[in-house]
């Protein structure tokens, strides 16, 4: 009986490996296109589009708690289905966005439909895996992000030489996909032996300061780990001159965190810390920020893109991971969905100060000015994990922390 109970668990968590493949890639096919499809195209200023963006991820992962609860009390699989429903209309209602209004309707349909299936799906991983098996299966989810990841990009490139409406289609057509495996092949409950009360799991978050702790300096990671989704493609292209230079960029930094992540990570793991390894990553991160504002040729944008992928490689403390190796077993989907709202701050406020500030610095010509906030911003979290000690208690090794890129930083 307990081993056919275990082989029912592995073929769940195999299923949430396909489901990522197809959710990443529907995501990653049109996100990276979008702020220079209505910018340069349609000619909304940057700030407006951004602003758009950042509601998406606020509609989204500042909703997450909410998600995190039903996925506590509620049958995830039927959440899972729900949720990547309404994000394929959403991407589906891109194609007719014509004008702001239907882009901020779009993208809040979009926010909404993950807060249905994200911290659900990321729940259902949590649960289902065990410290014994959490690194392996994390390694092999982010191997999956990767090759997606790098596909995403590509494939909306050359969707978008027919039509922008083509890449909005080909991403609802992935997560309708996504519906289809969530709606016959996920088993009919995935949650935690016994549910408590949303009250007491909110209270059980409130008084973990440790936590709280982490999910501060995480907000201030993304405020500068953000520009990833905002700075970097708008200036991939503006040096090439054209949308393919974004695809080529995400398919650069998809390509070195899906087949390096998790050599180099182990390899560094066997003499460092996750916080000194988070340390190093940051590092990384300010270097690649002030490459990029001097970065006036494709060689010279490309390498910071590389050099940014090795630090969000190494500084990502993979905070799905640390959730759950902090969490109480009975509260999980709402310690994930504190994580989300932490991404959602530091990576919103980023994606807007972004848009904001390519837009000033384009009317006053003082375009590296930009770059350099992000790196100030980029240092002070430095310094924070650097000064956070307290962070090493409890991991006496990496092996919980080294896996789960979320879908969160995908800006799922």
């Amino acid at each position: 009986m307990q081993s056919e109970s275990l082989k029912s668990t592995q073929r769940t968590l195999t299923v949430l490996l396909v489901f990522t493949f197809f959710m990443v890639l529907g995501f990653e096919m049109i996100m990276p296109l979008i702020i220079g499809h209505f910018v340069n195209d349609l000619l909304f200023s940057a700030a407006a589009v951004s602003l758009a963006l950042a509601i998406r991820q606020f509609s989204q992962q500042g909703l997450a708690v909410v998600g995190g609860a039903l996925a506590d009390r509620y049958n995830i699989r039927i959440l899972i289905c729900f949720g990547v429903l309404l994000r394929a209309a959403g991407f589906a209602a891109l194609a007719f966005a014509d004008n702001y209004m239907v882009l901020l309707a779009s993208m809040i349909v979009i926010g909404f439909g993950g807060v249905l299936f994200e911290t659900p799906y990321q729940t259902a991983m949590a649960l289902l895996t065990t410290e014994d098996n959490r690194s392996r299966y994390y390694s092999l989810y982010n191997t999956v992000v990767g090759v997606s990841g790098t596909a995403g990009p590509l494939v909306g490139v050359l969707l978008l030489k027919l039509d922008f409406s083509m890449v909005c289609f080909g991403a609802a057509a992935c997560f309708l996909v996504c519906f289809v495996i969530a709606c016959f092949t996920m088993p009919k409950a995935i949650r935690a032996q016994v549910a408590i009360p949303i009250t007491d799991s909110v209270k059980t978050v409130i008084k973990d300061g440790r936590f709280l702790k982490f999910a501060v300096l995480m907000m201030v990671f993304w405020l500068s780990a953000s520009q990833i989704n905002v700075s970097f493609p708008l200036k991939a292209q503006d040096i090439t001159g054209n949308e393919n230079g974004v695809g080529v960029m995400w398919a650069i930094y998809a390509a070195v965190n899906g087949a390096l992540q998790y050599p180099l990570v182990s390899l560094m793991l066997k003499k460092y810390n996750p916080r000194q390894i988070a340390v190093f990553g940051i590092t990384l991160n300010t270097i690649a920020l002030i490459l990029a504002a001097f970065a006036d040729t494709h060689l010279l944008f490309y390498a910071a893109v590389v050099i940014f992928a090795l630090g969000m490689l190494f500084a990502r403390p993979n905070q799905q991971s640390l959730a759950v190796a902090m969490a109480d077993s009975k509260a999980m989907g709402m310690y994930i969905g504190v994580t989300s709202l932490t991404f959602a701050i530091g990576n919103g406020t980023g994606t807007i100060i972004g848009g904001a500030l390519y837009d000033l610095a384009k009317r006053t010509g003082y375009i590296k000015f930009p770059w350099f906030i992000y790196a100030a911003v980029s240092v002070a979290s430095l310094l924070g994990f650097a000064f956070s000690k307290w962070l090493d208690v409890g991991h006496k090794n990496g092996s919980e922390v080294c896996g789960a890129s979320s879908a969160a930083e995908t800006g799922e």
